[in-house]
């Protein structure tokens, strides 16, 4: 039955605290997103990223291989395109690109990844230096 009364000693197992790990790429991201992951994940310390954020670190890390994408898509072929009719036009990549960059800088926001967004989380200021004013020490001389 065991020890009961005043006298029993509880046996308390005292656990190590878990050791932290850099989270793993979701399954199914492409290799362009993966490498993403790792290059963001490994600039943080480990435990940084909480289990509510991997999605949204995912549709940046994929957003950043898609406009990695049109970006290299636009070069080979430019950023106006003449058709076999010779019309004239924008590529469309670079409506990719563009949309991949909006969805990346809000993501980058939402992470704390951006340098506003972090210093603002912080409580650090920039190097905001208020200009001399012209009219210091007209009406009181120091």
């Amino acid at each position: 039955m065991g020890d009961r009364g005043r006298n029993a000693k509880p046996k308390i197992r005292i656990l190590d605290k878990p050791k932290l790990r850099y989270p793993n790429p979701a399954p199914g991201m492409t290799s362009n997103a993966r490498t993403t992951w790792h290059r963001i994940c490994h600039s943080y310390p480990k435990g940084h990223f909480k289990p509510h954020q991997y999605d949204l670190l995912r549709v940046y890390c994929e957003a950043s291989a898609s406009h990695r994408k049109a970006i290299l898509e636009m070069k080979k072929n430019g950023e106006v395109i003449s058709q076999a009719n010779g019309v004239t036009k924008k590529n469309p990549w670079k409506d990719i690109e563009v949309q991949m960059a909006n969805v990346m800088g809000s993501m980058s926001t939402k992470l704390g990844l951006s340098a506003n967004s972090t210093m603002a989380a912080k409580g650090l200021k920039g190097n905001d230096v208020k200009p001399k004013s012209k009219r210091d020490g007209l009406i009181f001389k120091e």
